[in-house]
């Protein structure tokens, strides 16, 4: 991503877009990040997808812990109480996102969308040789082998996920 590639953006648009670049999340489960669910005070720095009482999650395996690390971090630094412009406000965030991206030439070919960005996670998961069921883990999927534990430490997480980062770090501070 070259410096200064998403100054187009309002900054809660651009950061929403740095969170999802290392996070593999849905762009509506960071949009609607509540301060509780942002771990920035821990050995590692994680977001917590979870329902609230006024949202579900796409489904029970989309409840997960994601540890932050490279542009995500750097963003949810930044937002360490979320993003109230879009909270709740999908279809404008994706509108936003969508419209600008276009007009600036940053898809790759006319079949790309912003959720495209979730897709190149689990791709750049799948080229690192991660486990089945960690990509599962950390995309929210459900995954058909039996459960045992917890599905793996932050610690591990991160460790496996520092092998995919695609930058780690960029200037994200707001202006």
């Amino acid at each position: 991503m070259a410096k200064g590639a998403l100054d187009f953006l309002n900054e809660d648009a651009r950061f929403i877009v740095y969170a999802l670049i290392e996070t593999g999340c849905r762009p509506s489960e960071i949009a609607n990040l509540r301060k509780e669910h942002i771990i920035l005070d821990a050995d590692v720095p994680h977001l917590k997808i979870r329902p609230t009482a006024d949202r579900k999650l796409k489904s029970k395996s989309a409840s997960r812990d994601i540890p932050l690390l490279g542009v995500s971090l750097e963003a949810m630094k930044q937002r360490p109480n979320g993003f109230p412009r879009y909270r709740d406000k999908g279809s404008v965030l994706s509108q936003t996102l969508m419209k600008r991206f276009k007009a600036n030439g940053l898809f790759e070919s006319p079949d790309h969308r912003i959720y495209s960005i979730r897709h190149a996670f689990e791709k750049r998961m799948l080229k690192t040789d991660i486990d089945y069921g960690l990509r599962c883990i950390l995309m929210g999927h459900h995954n058909t082998r039996p459960s045992y534990g917890d599905g793996v430490s932050l610690e591990y997480r991160l460790v496996q996920m520092a092998k995919f980062t695609l930058q780690k770090t960029i200037a994200v501070k707001a202006v």
